[in-house]
Protein backbone atom coordinates (compact mmCIF):
# COMPACT_ATOMS: atom_id res chain seq x y z
CA UNK A 1 0.00 0.00 0.00
CA UNK A 2 1.32 3.37 -0.98
CA UNK A 3 1.01 6.44 0.58
CA UNK A 4 -0.24 9.55 -0.59
CA UNK A 5 2.34 12.43 -1.44
CA UNK A 6 0.54 14.35 0.42
CA UNK A 7 1.25 12.38 3.81
CA UNK A 8 4.48 11.94 2.91
CA UNK A 9 5.24 15.73 2.83
CA UNK A 10 3.10 16.10 6.07
CA UNK A 11 5.53 14.23 7.67
CA UNK A 12 8.82 15.39 5.79
CA UNK A 13 7.32 18.90 7.62
CA UNK A 14 6.76 17.99 10.86
CA UNK A 15 10.28 16.11 10.97
CA UNK A 16 11.91 19.47 9.89
CA UNK A 17 9.61 21.45 12.60
CA UNK A 18 10.96 19.47 14.78
CA UNK A 19 14.39 19.92 14.22
CA UNK A 20 14.17 23.60 13.97
CA UNK A 21 12.29 23.57 17.61
CA UNK A 22 15.42 21.48 18.96
CA UNK A 23 17.81 23.98 17.06
CA UNK A 24 16.43 27.10 18.38
CA UNK A 25 16.37 25.08 22.18
CA UNK A 26 19.76 24.44 21.99
CA UNK A 27 20.25 28.03 20.55
CA UNK A 28 18.71 29.61 23.97
CA UNK A 29 20.58 27.13 26.56
CA UNK A 30 23.70 28.14 24.66
CA UNK A 31 23.18 31.71 25.28
CA UNK A 32 22.18 31.50 28.82
CA UNK A 33 25.08 30.21 29.75
CA UNK A 34 27.16 32.56 28.85
CA UNK A 35 24.53 34.97 30.64
CA UNK A 36 26.31 36.96 33.30
CA UNK A 37 23.61 38.00 36.33
CA UNK A 38 25.09 42.15 36.32
CA UNK A 39 22.53 43.23 38.50
CA UNK A 40 23.07 40.58 41.14
CA UNK A 41 25.80 41.52 43.08
CA UNK A 42 25.43 38.29 45.15
CA UNK A 43 25.55 35.84 42.06
CA UNK A 44 28.87 37.83 40.97
CA UNK A 45 30.41 37.29 44.37
CA UNK A 46 29.81 33.94 43.59
CA UNK A 47 31.52 33.96 40.59
CA UNK A 48 34.32 36.03 41.43
CA UNK A 49 33.14 39.78 40.28
CA UNK A 50 32.85 43.20 41.50
CA UNK A 51 30.27 44.73 40.53
CA UNK A 52 32.12 46.43 37.62
CA UNK A 53 33.03 43.23 36.21
CA UNK A 54 36.67 43.44 37.38
CA UNK A 55 37.80 40.21 38.96
CA UNK A 56 37.63 40.39 43.02
CA UNK A 57 41.00 40.47 44.78
CA UNK A 58 43.01 41.04 41.51
CA UNK A 59 45.61 44.33 41.76
CA UNK A 60 48.26 45.39 39.59
CA UNK A 61 52.17 44.92 40.65
CA UNK A 62 53.60 47.63 42.75
CA UNK A 63 56.12 48.29 40.17
CA UNK A 64 53.46 49.08 36.99
CA UNK A 65 51.53 50.96 39.56
CA UNK A 66 54.89 52.85 40.23
CA UNK A 67 55.51 53.39 36.57
CA UNK A 68 52.07 54.37 35.51
CA UNK A 69 52.07 57.03 38.50
CA UNK A 70 55.71 58.62 37.16
CA UNK A 71 54.10 58.80 33.92
CA UNK A 72 51.56 60.84 35.08
CA UNK A 73 53.57 63.34 36.97
CA UNK A 74 55.86 63.69 33.88
CA UNK A 75 53.22 64.12 31.49
CA UNK A 76 51.35 66.89 34.14
CA UNK A 77 54.70 68.44 35.13
CA UNK A 78 55.76 69.00 31.04
CA UNK A 79 52.20 70.24 30.49
CA UNK A 80 52.76 73.14 33.19
CA UNK A 81 53.07 76.25 31.45
CA UNK A 82 55.85 78.03 33.44
CA UNK A 83 55.31 81.80 33.63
Amino acid sequence: MNHSVYLKLATVLVKADLKREEREWKRKLRRSTYDIPWNNPHLLKDIGLEQDGRPIGFSEPDSVKAERRIRHLRRVLSARILT
